[in-house]
């Protein structure tokens, strides 16, 4: 904490420094705010709060949630896994992942929740303003806000007809057009119309095709009645739409340095675009029994590091993305003044959200063939391709590829019902109750080119030039495994029952052989669904939330208040999930099932209820008349949810419980000129939620955190025309205790250095070492030292060894992407040789090696973030020519858990530039601006993968420069 002394010191002396300024003529404006339900300033409130005006959202170039994140220091908004988004506030947020994790940080229009996913694209037009609420806020807000509120206030009709329009022209043919109008209908009604697009080439190309990609097309409606039914009562309707269509990524690229055995290397970060090695991930042994390679020791993307770019903007795909987004939300608000001391505060909400987007989900293209597994026999076959039916098209594969694709419903209704007292004595109230009902259907799937072979044989070339279409019906993993497998011999067609055509020839390449050796197995005909063609997540989630909520307010004295709030809230989530690997690993499906050829959803079904009661403590004193000082004490719990994995067991997870002290003071100094609020806090969270990827699923695991910091907001007129805009957060954050064991999938023996294999003694095509049913002895880590070796002549097991920090050698194994490791004993190497074989069921017999975690830092908290802005008015003649001038930093942060140095982000520094000129008679405007004016893009987030996937990290970054111009008009 030493830097948090010095910051905080170096802070206040500037601050003192600009006391001794003399008279200003300027004078901020206090911002006023509905954090507690009723208008108040920002000065006069007990928590920590930043809100954004529409002019201060000009001026600082905020149209969404990435240009917020810029502004706010310590808070990060992203897209996650699927149809995700992952947001954090004061460096604390949702690290879950899962669609039945509830989010720490509540994303709101107008008090009610939205789909953090669906904000983050629809961006801010024609709002009032936007509020950063930081820290836990459930004692006012319905959904309970454990890490803060990000809730936008939607521009209101006037009473007068007129409205504006504000048009942006930028680089990479960037188009944002803005308008509203206020129609007034009679004395009592008012409506407001406001639509917004956004159109804007790709940031990215395709080289494979020239395509850019990354791209935003998209708009919103919206429409605002307000109904003044008498001086007491208006009734406010708010109806949203937004649409987006284009190819944005959902995250950017995937980063490796690539390795034979792991896929990718687990100690290494590697560069972007670089796809995992398919040796190491599922498409290895899969491919083999799809029978599109000879051995699952091939590399088949052996040719694409010439050609992958070492930048963002650039990448080989398959395929650009998809991205799809229909949202709407419907806000019906009733204010009722029952007298002139209470109001009475009725809301009802109903959102939908259709949500679809496709990934190339290796970040990369591969020109080399598919030999196909008699590809060496001199038959003369082709090398294999054929037309693949994926989730959401169809298209010739003649190469290996992988595609993610996430298709979501929801649908959601909220009410709400609030008493706001205006007393004139010293007590007052916000009291409340609220419901929130949410259903939400949650498709997440990951399909390669062998898993998508499998699902039917007719597919296969083989299926006509070898078999002549005899075994068309035919499809699933027994089958392949019958038909590859069996290439090499089937003992039992040598038996006088298989008949003399089959004993003519006992392989599977004889159909007779192949027909007796199904029979004889119970194999009958049956093709795969198309859902089971790779990873499948099928989620119906049912989230159900009753609250009673308010705040009691008490002045001790004319210059004292005391704060008591209280939540009780009640959740029910309730999760039919059934997640499957193809037919690898689908435990709920049947053999009846199978045989239909139709996807079955056979769910494992759980209901995680939770209630709890939790609390508010703050009291402010005034200091003088624009000098406050405040501490508070707030607790929040987030609901407890299931695991995302494979199995017909419910794996929950209990919930979060945080508690955060927060001392804070409110200032404007200098008749107006000066304005300054800061605050201390303290955040100990119990449990708090983070993702682990472990082979096929996500595993969310409570880990106890700390984070303390320092942060706050100044605004300094330092002379009429020159004003200092400065905001910061000092962060000091650290891990503590762990519910159960964690381990890093991507390297469970936990070494600290790879070995690789020592080839001495190694014959290809023959099983084990020298002779010996035994693998090879560990390299040295050198240049003479292989990345791993094939244990067997179809590569079905691959095995490296490593070294971990204490010295014990490690040896690992790997097959159909799955991972095992223990320490390199002969006991442990025979061990692992004959239990460890996922194809049949049988997963790794030795335990991963645990990570002491205790004391590491909360991943995605910079120690050090701040946002420093210049402006400068030049008054002329006719108008007034402004000019801004901001340099934002982010610290370096911790990309998981383990604090490992391969997924450290770094530190950011951006520099934007703006100017604008206002007429002194006109209601037009003109300006310019500039964004990264360095063109610096960096790693903003990541999103790591698991092992059947080769282990990439895969990176979201931050956008390049942009400029342009922007014109508008009132009218």
């Amino acid at each position: 904490m030493e830097s948090f002394y010095k910051f905080s010191f170096k802070t206040f002396a500037s601050i003192t420094l600009l006391f001794s300024l003399g008279a200003i003529a300027q004078e901020i404006e206090e911002v006023i705010v509905t954090a507690t339900k009723k208008e108040e300033s920002i000065q006069d409130l007990a928590i920590s709060v930043e809100a954004f005006s529409a002019e201060d959202m000009q001026t600082n170039m905020i149209n969404d949630l990435d240009d917020l994140q810029e502004v706010v220091p310590g808070m990060s908004a992203s897209k996650g896994i699927g149809s995700g988004g992952a947001y954090a506030i004061r460096g604390t947020g949702s690290y879950g992942v899962g669609a039945a994790v509830v989010g720490a940080v509540v994303t709101a229009m107008n008090g009610h929740s939205v789909n953090t996913s669906t904000v983050f694209d629809i961006g801010f037009y024609d709002v009032e303003r936007v509020e950063v609420l930081k820290g836990p806020q459930g004692t006012l807000y319905g959904r309970n806000a454990v890490s803060g509120v990000i809730n936008l206030i939607t521009a209101r009709p006037a009473e007068e007809f007129g409205g504006y329009f504000d048009y942006d022209l930028g680089t990479y043919n960037s188009k944002r057009f803005t308008t509203a109008l206020n129609v007034p209908m009679g004395d009592k009604v008012r409506s407001r119309f406001a639509y917004t697009s956004f159109d804007r080439d790709g940031f990215s190309e395709n080289l494979r095709t020239g395509q850019k990609f990354d791209d935003r097309s998209a708009y919103g409606i919206r429409a605002s009645f307000d109904f003044l039914i008498s001086g007491d009562t208006v009734l406010e309707f708010t109806y949203d739409r937004y649409k987006g269509d284009d190819n944005r990524n959902n995250i950017g690229t995937s980063f490796c340095v690539k390795n034979l055995f792991f896929g990718c290397d687990p100690l290494q970060r590697g560069t972007p675009n670089i796809t995992a090695a398919p040796t190491g991930s599922t498409a290895a042994l899969s491919g083999l029994v799809a029978g599109l390679v000879p051995t699952a020791w091939l590399d088949t993307y052996s040719s694409q590091p010439a050609t992958a770019p070492d930048q963002f903007k650039y990448a080989y795909l398959n395929k650009v993305p998809e991205h799809h987004q229909i949202a709407e939300f419907t806000t019906l608000k009733l204010d009722h003044a029952l007298s002139d001391t209470l109001t009475l505060n009725v809301k009802y909400s109903y959102g939908t959200r259709d949500y679809f987007h496709m990934n190339d989900n290796d970040y990369g293209y591969t020109s080399d063939p598919l030999p196909g597994v008699l590809g060496n026999a001199g038959m003369g076959l082709p090398p294999i391709s054929w037309e693949a039916e994926f989730y959401s098209f169809s298209e010739i594969v003649d190469s290996s590829r992988t595609y993610e694709f996430a298709d979501v419903d929801t649908f959601d209704q909220q009410a709400e019902i609030t008493l706001i007292s205006n007393f004139d004595g010293p007590m007052n109230f916000v009291i409340g109750a609220y419901q929130f009902d949410q259903r939400n259907h949650n498709n997440y799937l990951i399909q390669t080119a062998a898993l998508n072979m499998m699902k039917s044989f007719r597919s296969h070339p083989y299926s006509q030039l070898v078999f002549g279409g005899q075994f068309d019906g035919y499809g699933g993993l027994p089958f392949y495994q019958t038909l590859v497998f069996g290439l090499s011999g089937i003992d039992a067609c040598q038996l006088p029952m298989a008949g003399p055509v089959a004993n003519a020839v006992p392989s599977s390449a004889n159909p007779a052989c192949l027909a007796f050796a199904l029979a004889a197995q119970g194999i009958t005909p049956y093709e795969l669904p198309n859902r089971l063609g790779g990873y499948s997540n099928d989620d119906h989630v049912r989230t159900k939330s009753t609250a009673l909520l308010g705040e009691l307010y008490y002045d001790i004295s004319e210059d004292t208040k005391l704060t008591l709030g209280i939540r009780y809230n009640d959740d029910k989530v309730t999760d039919n999930i059934m997640t499957c690997l193809g037919q690898i690993q689908c435990p709920n499906y049947t053999a009846a099932d199978y045989a239909s050829g139709v996807y079955q959803f056979n769910p494992t079904s759980v209901v995680i209820a939770d209630s709890a009661t939790k609390f508010k403590v703050a009291i402010q004193h005034n200091l003088a008349d624009n000098s406050m000082v405040y501490a508070s004490y707030a607790t929040a719990q987030k609901a407890g949810g299931n695991n995302p994995v494979i199995g017909s067991t419910p794996d929950p997870y209990a919930p979060e419980e945080t508690g955060v002290f927060e001392i804070g003071t409110k200032n404007i100094f200098a008749n107006g000129a000066i304005l300054l609020n800061a605050a201390l806090f303290f955040n100990k969270t119990d449990k708090m939620l983070f993702s682990n990827i472990e082979d096929a699923g996500s595993v969310n695991y409570n880990i106890d955190a700390e984070i303390n910091g320092f942060e706050g907001n100044l605004i300094a007129y330092l002379n009429e025309n020159l004003r200092l805009d400065f905001n910061w957060l000092l962060v000091d954050s650290e891990l503590g205790d762990i519910g159960k064991p964690i381990f890093n999938p991507l390297n469970p023996g936990n070494i600290a250095s790879v070995l690789g294999v020592n080839p001495l003694g190694y014959t290809p095509g023959v099983q084990g070492c020298g002779g010996a049913v035994a693998p090879c002895g560990p390299g040295n880590g050198g240049a003479g030292s292989l990345d791993g070796l094939p244990f067997d002549p179809a590569g079905a097991i691959s095995y490296t060894y490593g070294l971990r920090a204490d010295g014990v050698p490690v040896i690992m194994m790997k097959s159909f992407g799955f991972l095992c490791a223990a320490p390199a004993t002969p006991t442990n190497i025979l061990t692992m040789l004959t239990g460890f074989n996922p194809l049949a069921g049988a997963s790794c017999p030795f335990a991963p090696t645990p990570v002491d975690i205790d004391g590491n830092t909360v991943p995605g908290t910079p120690e050090l973030s701040y946002s420093l802005s210049l402006n400068r008015d030049f008054p002329m003649e006719d108008g007034v020519l402004t000019a801004r001038l901001t340099y934002r930093y982010q610290g370096e942060r911790e990309g998981n858990v383990f604090n490992e140095a391969r997924a450290q982000l770094p530190e950011h520094k951006f520099f934007d530039f703006s100017m604008k000129y206002n007429p002194n008679a006109g209601n037009w405007y003109v300006g310019l601006y500039a964004k990264n004016l360095a063109d610096d893009q960096y790693i903003g987030g990541w999103a790591a993968s698991s092992p059947l996937q080769g282990g990439s990290y895969f990176g979201t970054y931050t956008d390049p420069r942009t400029y342009g111009v922007t014109f508008g008009r009132d009218f």
